[in-house]
């Protein structure tokens, strides 16, 4: 009887590695789409803003359900900032890990699979004199 491991794993490999690059060719489609006027500006509209409020709806949602099946957070104000950030998790953070993704398939590909160190950045500690 197989394990779910070799079912989950290859559905990983395929559809995960595959997301960024499906997702990236939807955009230019529907750019391109818009640009030739193949696609009407107000329909283009009411599916940006459907697609947003409908994905924004769903993470509002799960977050409010956490906070109501598990009460982890003490102060309101902290699940306040959670709904709020509900908000950008579609634009521009989205965007953003699609371009990291597609850059590392980009380094795979190209046979980069070395971890790189990386540099640094915050509060230097004084020199204690």
């Amino acid at each position: 009887m197989p394990r779910i491991g070799s079912f989950a794993l290859p559905y990983l490999w395929v559809f995960e590695f595959a997301a960024p690059v499906i997702e990236i060719l939807g955009i230019v489609t529907i750019v391109l789409a818009l640009a030739l006027g193949v696609l009407s500006r107000a329909f283009f509209l009411q599916f940006l803003l459907f697609g947003y409020a409908f994905a924004t709806v769903i993470s509002i949602g799960a977050v409010l359900q956490e906070e109501v099946t598990y009460k982890r957070y003490n102060d309101w104000q902290d699940v306040v900032r959670l709904v709020s950030y509900c908000f950008l998790e579609h634009f521009p953070y989205r965007q953003m890990h699609m371009f990291w993704r597609l850059r590392g398939i980009w380094q795979y590909l190209r046979g980069d699979t070395a971890w790189e160190p990386l540099k640094r950045k915050g509060l230097q500690s004084a020199s204690v004199p």
